[in-house]
């Protein structure tokens, strides 16, 4: 039997003599603008570059700036690091492969004592007596052991394999051991400066190389194009005092960072240097030697009468080392013209100068601390210290503004460049006490009314100022080694920079040890601190420390408040005392 039709069921489809509306016509499809590349990328370069905005859409920048023109699929898994290499043991009872630190004659009376021990435990055993390793307790290079039978489970007392300090204080007693490597260390330090400098500057050209290859795999307008940031600082003070007729500073170290990820990882390091002890000596015998050019060893590099301020020079030779793999696009510094001269002379002209905010709200405080205001501006007998807590109100109140009227215009420079006059005029009437109309119109974060106004956390009790016009106008113009392994530390965490120097000296770690187990757990605590201190709520408690301790000095310094009413301003009259709290 033939199958029968469902007539309850719909009947789809095109029905006989249908003609479709494209019949005998050619339909020209447009080509897409836009191709976009599909990106899955690892797990760690996803989280360093990777932005959500706004809108919760996630988005990649390239150097200038602008989007990238890629669409991102979820990470990949997360990649093992380097110490997660060697967490797997090669060997059983990994950790009799590492080394300890014993005193001879309190291991001689533990091997004596315990095989005696032994033999009374079980007079025809003929077990080995080993270790316990999963019993032994470190005290940082010393340690307590215990011997266990390998046949019969005996295990014996633990044994403090070290002498201790004496002390008359309460708690453990230090080792000997660990108070004496504190000095050993300082001499050990300089032999293994330049294998440390060696495997750094390769750990640095490594970033470098991998930053150009995710710019590439981003599908970024550049791959080599990045933006950077750069500072120098000295050992000393750069003005003299008199000791030279030279800058005072006898050591400078020069870093530049990548800011192109969250990480901001160092890619360059200079160290410069005017110490030589050699030439120290040699001088004081009589003859004349000049750094760094005199024969056999000289730590300088650097001449005596070289300016040791000269930041262009520094930048330039970092910017000639990550010309490598990198073009330099944005330079970001304190403002220093010289060291964008130097960053220019490698990369050209079209290297665009950016200023830090952060040193640009520190130039402002030493401005205002160097202004010359009237007598009657601070009240009381301890006028410097509230000129100060007034630079440090100020300055933290133009960081509020600009950061909010960023925020508030998008970015757009030209807005906020128009407004900012209109909140400066805002910023000193709120100063003055007249907070009302001015900062509600004006102002990106006083609202002008008691619940949203701003706090002046560092002005003891709030108070006001007695501006003249001139106060007004015055507030309205605005080594090698130790060092390269400090920068390998923070771009490969401790765990990870303490594996790669171990290997390069021949002093590798035995995988599946616990001095492995502990390195992991080192490098866990690690990025857990990293990201905790990156949190806004971590951020918050460390600005309301900052503000606790102001208003703990406050309390001790300054018990009265003499131009300060609690209360909303008459925004009507000018010479009011009130103030928004």
């Amino acid at each position: 039997m033939g199958r029968k039709s469902n007539k309850k069921i719909p009947q789809n489809g095109f029905k006989k003599g249908y003609v479709p509306w494209n019949a005998g016509k050619k339909i020209k499809f447009g080509k897409n603008c836009e191709i976009f590349k599909y990106v899955r990328l690892d797990s760690d370069v996803y989280k360093s570059r990777v932005n959500k905005c706004l809108d919760g859409v996630l988005s990649v920048q390239n150097a200038d700036g602008t989007m990238a023109n890629c669409k991102l699929l979820r990470p990949k898994p997360k990649n093992m690091t380097l110490v997660d290499t060697y967490l797997k043991a090669n060997v059983s009872s990994a950790d009799q492969f590492t080394y300890k630190i014993f005193q001879q004659n309190a291991l001689q009376y533990m091997i004596n004592t315990e095989m005696k021990n032994h033999m009374l435990y079980k007079q025809d055993c003929k077990g080995d007596l080993k270790f316990d390793t999963e019993a032994q307790v470190k005290w940082g290079l010393a340690w307590q052991e215990r011997f266990q039978c390998n046949i019969c489970g005996f295990k014996s007392a633990f044994h403090k394999l070290y002498e201790e300090v004496e002390s008359l204080k309460r708690g453990r007693r230090a080792a000997t051991v660990n108070i004496g490597a504190q000095v050993g260390l300082q001499k050990c330090a300089n032999k293994v400066s330049k294998v440390v400098e060696k495997v750094n500057k390769d750990d640095m050209e490594n970033i470098r190389k991998n930053l150009a290859n995710d710019n590439k795999t981003l599908g970024l307008s550049n791959e080599k194009l990045v933006r950077v940031e750069s500072d120098a600082r000295y050992n000393n003070p750069i003005f003299s005092n008199g000791s030279t007729p030279f800058q005072g500073g006898t050591q400078v170290t020069q870093v530049m960072c990548e800011n192109m990820t969250k990480n901001k990882k160092i890619i360059s390091l200079y160290t410069g240097n005017k110490l030589c002890l050699i030439a120290s000596k040699l001088r004081g015998k009589g003859k004349n030697v000049t750094c760094p050019n005199h024969a056999g060893l000289c730590t300088a590099n650097i001449a005596e009468d070289f300016p040791i301020g000269n930041e262009g020079e520094y930048s330039r030779r970092c910017a000639a080392e990550v010309s490598d793999h990198l073009q330099i696009s944005h330079f970001t510094s304190d403002g220093d013209s010289k060291s964008f001269t130097g960053i220019k002379s490698v990369h050209g002209n079209n290297v665009q100068s950016l200023r830090d905010v952060r040193h640009l709200s520190q130039s402002l405080k030493r401005a205002i601390m160097k202004c010359t205001f009237s007598e009657i501006m601070f009240s009381g007998s301890r006028k410097q210290n509230e000129k100060s807590r007034f630079a440090l109100d100020i300055k933290a109140r133009c960081v509020a503004e600009l950061n909010t009227g960023f925020s508030v215009h998008k970015g757009n420079l030209q807005l906020m460049k128009a407004h900012m006059p209109n909140v400066i005029d805002a910023i000193i009437m709120c100063y003055k006490g007249n907070c009302g109309s001015s900062c509600k119109v004006n102002s990106y974060v006083c609202g002008g009314e008691p619940s949203k106004c701003w706090i002046r956390s560092y002005i003891a009790n709030g108070s006001t100022l007695k501006m003249t016009f001139y106060d007004q106008e015055e507030l309205r113009r605005n080594f090698p080694g130790r060092a390269h392994a400090a920068v390998l530390m923070v771009n490969n965490k401790y765990s990870n920079s303490v594996i790669k120097l171990s290997v390069q000296l021949g002093a590798a770690i035995t995988p599946g040890s616990l001095v492995a187990k502990q390195l992991k757990q080192r490098h866990k605590i690690d990025i857990r601190n990293a990201q905790r201190k990156r949190l806004i709520s971590s951020k918050l408690r460390r600005a309301n420390s900052r503000r606790r301790k102001y208003k703990l000095h406050a309390s001790i310094h300054y018990p009265l408040s003499v131009y300060y009413k609690k209360g909303l301003a008459d925004s009507g009259n000018e010479d009011s005392d009130n103030i928004c709290d």
